[in-house]
């Protein structure tokens, strides 16, 4: 993640191209549509004949069953493939030192209420925790408070005073659809189990698709700080814990592992079976607290049922003082590049000027200006530009460092802070943690710049939650004790968090900053989060921690879930992070291949990726189609270096047809018209399409036994049926 700053210095790249920002944030409310990355409201039914709470969106619909404790009983998409992706109800239950299991499913006639307020509702639900037999040992508030593209829950367990002591306390367990197989966890380890002290804490990929290993399934006595569950390329959902991470470690035993997180098949194989548990003890028992709280989150992406436009773009920056011609600027457009950043946070040429984070103005009043006439050469030609924030770093020459950084600063246990440095001497920043008064201090530091410039929005590096062990950060802002107090004292295990909750404030406030149709692009390499990028036009990832290709491309059913994600925003995959620096030139193209395969682009874009999407030009508008992958069931191929895409609307396609061979194929085509994603009942054209020429094919064979087409090595064609 930082080293893009390190290793794009010469490249000139950013985003896709609307209006300047005063321009989007002007636009009337009372305009037709909104783009997905824009908060819009929640409808809601109750129909207690049914039993039934529904909270929807365009996007997608939650549904409580109020005849079983009000649990969630369905998460589905509009533009997604399931109709519900939860094949159980996300229960929460506890188990008694009797071995008696109390769930809230079990209360037919919880007590549930809900009130609006803008665009957020919230749903209160009391009920009882009751076993098999109806009688109940506890009771269980749970406070849904929904936000756009995620719910935040607070989980309230309400025990008997004195009377009772529990093996196991399970906050959620649920068993998911089986299309749902690729799964990611980010750990919850803590330095006392050997994490490292300023690890990223990064997502580890697994899959439990048919005939997985045993090793794919996951159990761990510390309950993990972040998952999700995806069919990759459509759609998934994720769960993650708030800041305060003691709830989950602490707060029932006392002592870390203590609890149980569990990840498998289920037993009648139905589906991906979770429990999520912060108490799981086989030997004794312990005795809750009157009362115990957990607070949590519940993704969902916001799927815009549409393919994403390709994501072409580049980077600028001062470059000692050569900054980039009208010449330069136009002949990005013309390559099809329509976004564009300013990313110059390290000391790359060594004169000393570049923009250190937290600091302005970050150039002398010249190159200021130089700064502005580039944003202006931008706009006329079409292109939209941000500049580069890093929202967990401070450099060590500014003057908040030097009045707050230790205060804001991200510690490990031993009350370290940590400097990010590009190499000896040069120096990024010092790694912040956003729950302190470094979110507000970053947010002021963000709106300064974008009203002192008309750039279009804004590029967020380092856009992740982090662990941090700095026991300022323990007492919420604005309570009232001074920073020189606040948490002084609390042995390392109390004072551990995390700033997942400022990290989603802070892109809530980002979004209604720049407008419904401003720019916001997001760097989370080795964390992507549905939550986080619903408010974002643009994501960037697989910078590190992957396989380096040297003399091969990865198969693309190899390639992590990080890469496409589930397709509900347009992605960039980082080039130089992929492909080793002497590996040959081919494997550029191959990633571009790759790429255009998976409806996402090379970042930064490279001269084949540039080359290479020139094929979608027949297509116009990319977004009138639906897309599907290599993954698609409505084409087959004979060939195993080879694969198809899909762009379908109604009553007619393109077929993009693959060769990841070096020397050129003949292979077998075949067509299903009805599994396409916008299906036809026949076939009544269909030709191969490129700049020069068309080429009819044999429908007849197309559609049954298959026509044979010529494919060019390392290349693509397409295919327009109607």
């Amino acid at each position: 993640m930082c080293t893009t700053r390190r290793l794009i210095c010469n490249v000139c790249i950013l985003i896709t191209c609307l209006s300047p920002l005063a321009t989007a944030q002007a636009v009337s409310s009372s305009q037709a549509h909104r783009p997905g990355c824009w908060p819009q409201e929640y409808s809601i039914q109750r129909d207690d004949s049914a039993g039934i709470l529904t909270l929807s969106t365009p996007y997608y619909t939650v549904q409580h069953d109020l005849k079983k404790g009000g649990a969630i009983s369905k998460i589905g998409y509009t533009h997604g493939r399931l109709d519900n992706l939860l094949v159980e109800p996300m229960t929460t239950s506890v188990r008694d030192e009797n071995g008696t299991i109390l769930r809230d499913i079990g209360d037919h006639d919880p007590r549930v209420g809900y009130a609006k307020n803008g665009n957020t509702v919230t749903v209160t639900v009391d009920c009882n925790l009751v076993d098999n037999n109806g009688v109940s040992g506890a009771t269980v508030r749970t406070i849904y408070e929904y936000r756009w593209g995620y719910i935040k829950i607070r989980k309230e367990f309400y025990f008997p005073a004195g009377s009772v002591r529990i093996k196991n306390l399970n906050v959620l367990s649920t068993v998911l659809d089986p299309s749902l197989s690729d799964y990611g966890y980010r750990e919850g380890t803590t330095e006392e189990e050997g994490a490292a002290p300023f690890g990223f804490g990064i997502c580890q990929w697994k899959n439990l698709r048919d005939g997985a290993s045993p090793d794919q399934s996951f159990k761990t006595p510390s309950v993990p700080r972040y998952l999700v569950f995806a069919n990759q390329g459509i759609e998934g959902i994720e769960w993650f814990v708030s800041s305060d991470l003691s709830q989950w470690d602490l707060q029932l035993a006392g002592q870390r592992g203590k609890g149980l997180c569990k990840v498998d098949t289920s037993a009648d194989s139905a589906g991906i079976s979770v429990s999520i548990c912060p108490l799981d003890v086989s030997e004794g028992s312990v005795a809750p607290k009157r009362v115990c709280r957990f607070d949590y989150y519940i993704g969902m992406p916001v799927l815009e049922g549409h393919a994403n436009r390709p994501w072409l773009h580049s980077t600028f920056n001062r470059n000692q003082g050569n900054w980039v011609s009208e010449e330069t600027v136009k002949g990005w457009f013309e390559s099809g590049i329509r976004t564009v950043h300013c990313h110059n946070d390290g000391d790359y040429y060594e004169d000393g000027l570049f923009w250190r984070d937290g600091s302005y103005p970050p150039y002398p009043p010249e190159d200021m200006k130089r700064y502005d006439k580039v944003i202006e050469a931008c706009h006329r030609h079409g292109i939209r530009v941000a500049t580069y924030f890093s929202n967990k770093e401070l450099h060590s020459s500014t003057e908040e460092f030097q009045q707050h950084g230790q205060e804001w600063a991200r510690k490990d246990s031993k009350g370290n802070v940590n400097h990010n440095y590009f190499r000896a001497g040069s120096e990024f920043g010092v790694q912040m943690c956003l729950k302190s008064g470094w979110l507000e201090f970053f947010k002021s530091s963000v709106d300064m710049v974008l009203r002192n410039h008309e750039l279009d929005g804004v590029y967020y590096d380092w856009n992740a939650a982090l662990l941090c062990s700095n026991p300022a950060h323990v007492v919420e802002r604005g309570s009232g004790a001074s920073a020189d107090n606040a948490g002084a004292g609390l042995p390392p295990s109390l004072a551990c968090h995390w700033d997942m909750d400022e990290l989603i404030e802070l892109m809530e406030w980002t979004r209604q900053r720049v407008g419904p149709n401003g720019l916001v692009i997001v760097h989370n390499t080795r964390v992507p989060m549905f939550v986080i990028e619903n408010f974002a036009n643009y994501v960037v990832g697989m910078e590190w921690g992957y396989k380096k290709w040297t003399d091969s491309a990865t198969k693309l059913e190899e390639l992590p879930l990080e890469w496409d994600f589930v397709g509900a925003r347009s992605r960039g995959v980082i080039g130089y992070g992929i492909i080793d620096q002497n590996a040959p030139r081919r494997l550029h193209k191959l990633l571009a291949i790759e790429a255009l395969f998976t409806g996402v682009a090379p970042w930064p874009a490279s001269p084949e990726a540039i080359e290479l999407y020139k094929i979608l030009e027949p297509l116009g508008d990319i977004e009138q189609y639906k897309f599907e992958d290599w993954r698609n069931k409505a084409v087959t191929l004979d060939s195993g270096d080879c694969a198809s895409a899909v762009y379908s609307s109604s009553g007619q396609a393109y077929i993009l047809l693959g060769n990841f061979d070096v020397e050129p194929k003949k292979v077998l085509f075949r067509i299903n018209p009805r599994k396409l994603p916008c299906p036809l009942s026949s076939v009544t054209s269909c030709q191969v399409v490129n700049a020069y020429r068309s080429l009819g094919l044999d429908l007849e064979k197309l559609t049954g036994g298959g026509e044979e087409i010529g494919l060019p090595p390392d290349g693509a064609v397409l295919v327009h049926i109607r």
